[in-house]
């Protein structure tokens, strides 16, 4: 199943040409302006266009930089229709700390140069000035990537698409509300999240709702809510025989109780874990799976062990289209070159293949309770594997990610959802090289290969990324 980007990117959409030929070579200038229409009628369903009118001198490219703060936008792409001088391009970027393409494109693949005159050259020349332009932005300190190809590759299609919805999700990321519910599993020294990062990298601490928050909302569940949500389970789920009526009502009026709380404080994405003293208070935790999983496929992911940092990288991948749950290795298959990865408790049926399965257990390995398990087969092909991490990462975070491929075979049955995985390099490097960066041993995944967003992504909220 073919997930789509949670997000819409705002593009700053510079067109640049030089003003001094078009008096020279009367056609040139419509000849940009046709090529530019096409641009645009590819450009608009990936993305709302924000865009000046021709900007050929330095004063309108000062115009243009007003109007992109004015209509905040999250990326700006340079398109130069023809030779453009670099002060064409470089005002409209002053005091904008957003990602930057040269669009190094054009609508012919090749043209006729035996018969071709000097309007047609200049109308093919654009290339000239892309070094140019690159080497001001070097010169300003500033980041940016040359996008290029014909308007009808896929490739760079997809470049173009990657990029804008990397923009978009920064965008959607630095807004959003990140909650830790009780504690981190004791022990675990890679759970912990340094709030002074969090502050710095989004300017904002985390939410922290009582756990009483859940007793109270448990509590409040309404017999209207409790079947309604009931019968969203029953009909989400493949339900095993182990599993009684009694779990199901529990479970469902749990889910309620969280989608309370998250709602109320309105909270994108989570960690969560205590013990509990009370059977009841432990059962809240231990029979979240549903509540959690379901609250993942919603856009609000939540991690178990109170692992905050994996849940935002679920988001992460949410926002690209990834949908992202939470594993971590299960095993190495070195006859297979794969590795086994799931993880007990919440997952995100999004990701899964054909419908997911429920059993009871009566035991949550290393942690207190009993509850309903979730299964499911997940989808096959491309995936992500994302890990935000505060080592090496400077003032913030560091993105760490891998791109690989579920493939088919033999998995666990043992109530949560597991798959092999088949990385792009042998398991002994790949382990060694993602160990050198410092991840926590859970990992987000996504489905498809997300690599370019990711690289935008980090870019747009000034991480450093390290692909494995």
């Amino acid at each position: 199943m073919a997930m789509q980007p949670n997000v819409r990117a705002r593009i700053g959409l510079l067109p640049a040409g030089h003003h001094y030929y078009w008096d020279q070579y009367p056609r040139l200038k419509q000849m940009g302006l046709r090529m530019y229409d096409r641009l645009r009628n590819m450009l608009e369903p990936m993305a709302d266009i924000v865009a000046p009118e021709l900007v050929d001198t330095p004063e309108k490219s000062r115009e243009a930089g007003l109007l992109f703060a004015r209509e905040k936008v999250d990326l700006i792409l340079v398109f130069p229709f023809g030779y453009t001088p670099s002060m064409d391009m470089l005002p409209a970027l002053q005091g904008l700390r957003v990602p930057i393409r040269i669009l190094n494109a054009h609508e012919d693949r090749a043209y006729d140069y035996a018969t071709a005159d000097t309007t047609d050259y200049l109308h093919h020349e654009a290339v000239c000035c892309v070094p140019e332009l690159a080497g001001a932005l070097v010169g300003q300190g500033r980041r940016f990537r040359v996008r290029t190809g014909p308007f009808d590759d896929p490739r760079l299609q997809h470049e173009l698409r990657s990029d804008f919805t990397g923009a978009a999700a920064a965008r959607e990321f630095l807004g959003l509300n990140v909650g830790l519910i009780g504690q981190v599993y004791p022990g675990m020294t890679d759970m912990p999240i340094d709030e002074s990062r969090l502050l710095r990298a989004t300017g904002r601490m985390l939410v922290r709702p009582e756990v009483e928050e859940f007793e109270n909302a448990f509590q409040a569940v309404t017999d209207d809510q409790l079947e309604e949500m009931l019968t969203h389970f029953e009909t989400t789920y493949e339900v095993d025989s182990t599993v009684t009526r009694d779990h199901m009502r529990f479970s469902a009026q749990v889910a309620v109780a969280y989608d309370a709380v998250i709602r109320k404080h309105d909270i994108s994405a989570f960690g969560y874990y205590w013990w509990g003293e009370r059977e009841l208070m432990t059962q809240l935790r231990a029979q979240s799976g549903l509540a959690v999983s379901r609250l993942a496929a919603m856009g609000r992911p939540g991690v178990t062990e109170g692992d905050v940092k994996t849940a935002m990288a679920m988001k992460i991948l949410d926002l690209l289209g990834g949908g992202g749950m939470f594993v971590e290795f299960f095993a190495m298959d070195f006859n297979e070159n794969s590795i086994l990865m799931g993880h007990d408790g919440p997952a995100n049926i999004n990701v899964a293949a054909g419908h997911a399965r429920l059993m009871h257990l009566d035991t949550h390995h290393g942690k207190s309770g009993h509850g309903l398990g979730i299964d499911f087969d997940m989808q096959q092909g491309p995936v992500t594997l994302l890990n935000l991490s505060q080592h090496d990462a400077g003032d913030t975070f560091k993105l760490i990610y891998s791109v690989g491929e579920i493939v088919p075979g033999t998995i666990l049955g043992i109530g949560n959802p597991n798959a092999r995985a088949r990385m792009e390099r042998p398991l002994h490097e790949f382990i060694d090289a993602w160990c050198q960066q410092g991840p926590s041993h859970h990992i987000a995944l996504g489905i498809g290969d997300h690599g370019e967003a990711l690289e935008t992504f980090a870019e747009a909220v000034d991480f450093p990324t390290v692909r494995v």
